[in-house]
Parts: structure tokens; sequence; C-alpha cells
């Protein structure tokens, strides 16, 4: 029995409509695809960063292990074929060739002839690679180059060269330059000059510095300069090298 007064009211609880729905996963949808495509971007750029870097770090690797080769050049003097003695390095804009004390597929200390070379692709890309010969081998008796000692240096590379800074050497006062031969010309100059091509035993001295230039994967242009020592082994001929 209801008490008298009392009203019951139903109550009407009011949902979302299909149409709402469809609206709100709408939005949802949109801010999902937004996010996602923010988070794949940000992926992407974390990704080519991260192989730029690790790109970056791997050519500094490269460009020590060089620095190192070629700082620790074993300038001693070997007879030469005319009897002259001379430092081992001969070298153009495609391959060099010298002995080091840091060879980079063996202990450092250890001596050894070395060269790098340079094989061009039909793609117009090119490779570097690097060779060590045999131990004990040098250039006066003899170097035997080994298979198994060769490594690919740089790899896909654009418009590589070598060039290799000479020291000044004037001409003596004593000799008259018509008087030489077009060889012996070669040898003296005023003042320091790059050069495409590098004989030390036309030279009679090794280059002051080498370098490297080239374009990279990415397209930057890189030019790597390297020096050499100034100072000849104590057991050589002719002692420490003049002051350039």
């Amino acid at each position: 029995m209801n008490k008298p007064g009392l009203r019951y009211r139903r109550l009407r609880v009011r949902g979302f409509t299909l149409v709402e729905m469809l609206v709100a996963l709408s939005i949802f949808s949109m801010l999902v695809a937004v996010l996602m495509a923010g988070f794949s971007q940000g992926l992407s750029l974390w990704e080519r960063g991260n192989a730029k870097s690790t790109h970056w770090l791997s050519r500094q690797h490269r460009h020590e292990l060089l620095r190192q080769l070629f700082i620790n050049a074993r300038l001693a003097d070997y007879r030469g074929e005319r009897r002259f003695s001379h430092a081992h390095f001969v070298a153009d804009e495609t391959q060099l060739e010298f002995t080091s004390r840091a060879p980079i597929l063996d202990l450092n200390g250890r001596v050894r002839p070395v060269r790098m070379v340079l094989q061009p692709g039909d793609d117009g890309l090119s490779d570097i690679y690097y060779q060590e010969a045999g131990r004990h081998n040098d250039q006066g008796r003899g170097i035997r180059w080994e298979k198994d000692r060769r490594v690919l240096l740089l790899q896909d590379i654009r418009k590589p060269a070598f060039r290799y800074l000479a020291p000044a050497f004037p001409l003596p006062s004593e000799l008259y330059l018509g008087e030489l031969t077009n060889e012996d010309q070669l040898r003296y100059r005023d003042n320091r000059e790059w050069l495409g091509w590098y004989d030390a035993s036309i030279l009679w001295r090794p280059p002051v510095m080498v370098e490297l230039s080239f374009t990279d994967q990415q397209g930057d242009a890189q030019v790597w300069s390297f020096r050499l020592p100034t100072e000849k082994d104590a057991w050589s001929l002719m002692g420490a090298l003049d002051e350039y």
C-alpha cells in the first residue's frame, strides 16, 4: 500500500547514440593516426641519425688508423739501383706504397711495407684497399705482398685522389738547371709544392704530407691530411731530415 503524498518517478538513463559513438571513434582514430605518424617520423629521424653517427665513428676510426700509419712511417734509407740512398716511398694519384711501424693488420711496432690502392667501379663509385707485405720484407730485400693481408678501407666513394706535398729543395748554386736531365730537374723547387705523384728515388726524400680527398656516401666532401715524420731512422745513412 502506497503511502499518500509520495510520488514515484521513473528515472531515464540517457546513453550515447550511434552517431556520437561514430564521431568519437573517428576523432580517436585521427588522433592515433597523427601520433603514429609523428612516432614513425621520429623513429625514422632517429634511425638516420644513428646510421650517420655510426658511419661518422667508423670513418673517424679509419682516419685514426691512417694517421698512425703515416706518422710511424719508417724512413730508413735503401740503396737504390743507381747507388743513391733514399727512403721507401713511391706513389701516384691512385696508389701509394711505403714502410710503416704501425701496420693496421699486425701488432704496432712491427715494420711492414704497406700500400693503398684505389679501384674504380663501373658505377662511378670507387673503393680503396689496404694491403700489407710479409714480415721482414723491405725495398732492399724485395717486397712480397700477401693476399690474406688485404682489407677494404673505404667503400663507395666518389672522386678519390691522393696528393703529396713535396718539400722545398732549392737548386745548389754550383748546378745549372739546363745541364740536368728531365728527371733530375723534378727534384728541385724553391717552395713546397703539391704533386700528383711521388718517388723518393727521384726526389731523394719523402713527402712532408699526404692528402686523400674524396666524396663520401652522404655526399660530403672529405679531405684527409696526414703528416709524415720529420726525422729519419737512427740507423739511416742520411741522419735527420732538413728543416723545411
